[in-house]
């Protein structure tokens, strides 16, 4: 006996997965909506990963506890932003301004 799992076709065979091709808008909606499906999910969460070859659109649905943290991160970045805008003294990029007094 070995920790490999039986597989039902011969060695070199594998199985044909078969996909329909849609519009990443209605991929996009039936991963929300399955996301969605979660009894505790109340938001969702949704990005595009990058493969190898091919990318995947992923949907996770979030706890109200998870959606409240999301709101936390959300205030604290804008909270930054704005901290950063209004930095007469930064630097973007390799541009600073540099007062001539």
């Amino acid at each position: 006996m070995t920790d490999k799992p039986e597989s039902p076709f011969p060695d070199g065979e594998t199985p044909t997965v078969i996909a329909e091709v849609t519009s990443p808008s209605e991929q996009i909606g039936r991963n929300v909506m399955a996301a969605l499906n979660d009894p505790d999910a109340v938001a969702v969460l949704t990005t595009l990963v990058p493969g190898l070859g091919s990318d995947r659109v992923v949907s996770v649905g979030l706890t109200p506890q998870q959606m409240h943290q999301v709101g936390i991160l959300l205030n604290e970045i804008e909270s930054e932003d704005e901290a950063t805008a209004n930095d007469e003294e930064r630097c973007i990029g390799f541009q600073c301004r540099i007062d001539k007094a």
